[in-house]
């Protein structure tokens, strides 16, 4: 009965049905409902762009993994998790990110006021824009052992093209 009404609202609401479609396409339909999106920079990259902070950056999706273990991911409240390494050292910050889809991209913030940002399809993979900051700033601030922040207005960091990308790369950066 409940896969009934669901396409019932589906085929009554085609942006539940374009919902469901992004979300499948990018996170739940892809690598088995466990997708990596990934950008490594070469240090080249980082050389010709000194306001950058950002050297790796990673989001990574579990359909079947959600902190609460009662709701389930969906296209309307699903989590992800965000990991990121600055030049400054070889630690990675992370945090879990909670996303909806909107429209034609995905909305999501960092739990504790760590910043917002939207994730854009583009191809097989994710633009990433910070459109909100953190802790009072216009940037993402996520806690390590340290602070680990970026997205500062006049820098290099508020953009990034993510690709798919093997798991481990995703691992890599949630093993801590």
């Amino acid at each position: 009965m409940r896969s009934i009404l669901f396409l019932s609202v589906i085929a009554a609401n085609p942006s539940a049905a374009n919902a469901v479609d992004i979300y499948t396409r990018y996170f739940a339909g892809v690598s088995g409902g466990r997708p990596c999106y990934a950008r490594y920079y070469d240090h080249a990259h980082l050389n010709a762009h000194p306001k950058q902070t950002v050297r790796r950056v990673v989001v990574d999706f579990d359909q079947a993994q959600r902190d609460d273990k009662i709701t389930k991911n969906t296209p309307a409240d699903f989590q992800a998790g965000l990991g990121f390494m600055l030049k400054r050292s070889n630690e990675w910050y992370g945090q879990e990110l909670f996303c909806k889809v909107t429209a034609d991209h995905f909305d999501c913030y960092l739990d504790a006021d760590g910043g917002k940002f939207r994730l854009t399809p583009e191809g097989d993979g994710l633009r990433l824009e910070v459109t909100g900051g953190g802790g009072g700033t216009d940037q993402i601030v996520v806690e390590g052992s340290d602070w680990g922040e970026f997205g500062t207005p006049g820098g290099d960091d508020s953009v990034f093209i993510l690709r798919r990308a093997d798991r481990k790369l995703c691992n890599a950066a949630t093993a801590n």
